[in-house]
């Protein structure tokens, strides 16, 4: 570990490396959606550069490196970088479409889908209130899924630094 991609994050500053205009130096963790899926980059604790996408299968984030050049030196694929915020937006939003369970987060995100369907169903724009209602449960299952993630002991999304 300790290194980007066969390079030391020092190395990576002194060739200056970019992602999305931005230095490696750069505050970490920092969020990107690589073609509309969650991935972020977190320093490691030997001074690294490590990868972590979304898992489709548990919610939680895996360790990918495959997104590190992806990302840093860009292609023609679609590339957000977004705040800490809406990336659990977005992660939320993932993860309600593609998971089913049980307990507590589920139940709100089945709430959450049945505010969705009666505003599509009255074929109408979402309220502000509504909107922010959603934002509300969603930072509520986010705190929720990442407690039950560790708890099982995966990883969820790092904390800010």
């Amino acid at each position: 570990m300790g290194d980007v991609d066969g390079r030391s994050l020092e190395e990576s500053k002194a060739f200056g490396d970019e992602v999305q205009g931005k230095s490696v130096a750069e505050r970490y963790p920092q969020y990107y959606f690589y073609e509309r899926w969650p991935v972020v980059f977190v320093r490691t604790p030997e001074g690294g550069l490590e990868c972590l996408a979304l898992s489709p299968k548990t919610g939680g984030f895996e360790r990918d490196m495959s997104y590190y050049r992806k990302i840093l030196f860009g292609t023609t694929a679609d590339i957000d970088t977004v705040t800490r915020d809406e990336f659990i937006q977005r992660v939320e939003a993932l993860r309600r479409k593609r998971l089913k369970g049980e307990g507590p987060v589920f139940a709100l995100y089945e709430t959450i889908k049945a505010m969705q369907q009666k505003i599509l169903g009255a074929g109408r724009r979402i309220t502000p209130e509504e909107k922010a209602l959603i934002h509300a449960l969603q930072v509520r299952t986010h705190k929720l899924f990442e407690a039950e993630l560790r708890a099982q002991g995966l990883r969820g999304m790092p904390e800010e630094s």
